[in-house]
């Protein structure tokens, strides 16, 4: 009883940190697909500008899972372990499909190391942070609010990336556009 009153504690004490994390994904998810949605229409969708729109998109859409599984009410027993073991599995697939793109879109070893190694390290922790919570193991709460903190930074980066043009430019073969 005594560890049950304790993980409530801690979960208490980490609601406002996920309630914030979670209006800031959304808000950010969506200002993404915003951006996307203009930027295609001017430069093209290439395979780097999709490795970069789909690890943006989708690390912003897991830290919003994320924080909202978290927000599940305790009672409910392991509701946040299953939640973030769920998302940790499927976040292994979509990095694995984000990282094809994007190394068909010229990006250098360096440059994919930073842009997945980050989002792949994260997934893995929210797994283990899951698989922890299985156990009541309260530290496992730390671990998925720095996966939140990093895939909310990840999922920035990779959107300022795509946005500003860190991408190489795509030839346009189209001829000109109209106007209007």
């Amino acid at each position: 009883m005594i560890r049950a009153q304790t993980m409530e504690t801690t979960f208490t004490a980490w609601h406002d940190f996920f309630l914030a994390s979670a209006g800031a994904a959304a808000v950010l998810l969506g200002l993404t697909f915003v951006g996307l949605t203009i930027h295609v229409e001017r430069r093209g969708l290439d395979g780097a500008r999709r490795g970069l729109a789909i690890g943006s998109a989708t690390s912003l859409l897991y830290t919003l899972f994320a924080s909202l599984v978290m927000l599940v009410p305790v009672g409910i027993p392991y509701a946040q372990a299953m939640g973030l073991v769920v998302i940790g599995l499927f976040g292994f697939i979509s990095a694995q499909a984000a990282l094809a793109n994007a190394r068909q879109g010229g990006f250098t070893r360096a440059r994919l190391r930073f842009q997945f190694a980050l989002p792949g390290i994260a997934i893995g922790v929210l797994l283990l942070a899951g698989i922890a919570l299985v156990f009541r193991v309260e530290v496992a709460v730390w671990g998925a609010a720095g996966v939140v903190f990093l895939l909310i930074a990840s999922g920035t980066q990779n959107a300022w990336d795509l946005l500003f043009s860190f991408a190489p430019d795509v030839q346009d073969v189209g001829g000109p556009r109209p106007s209007g």
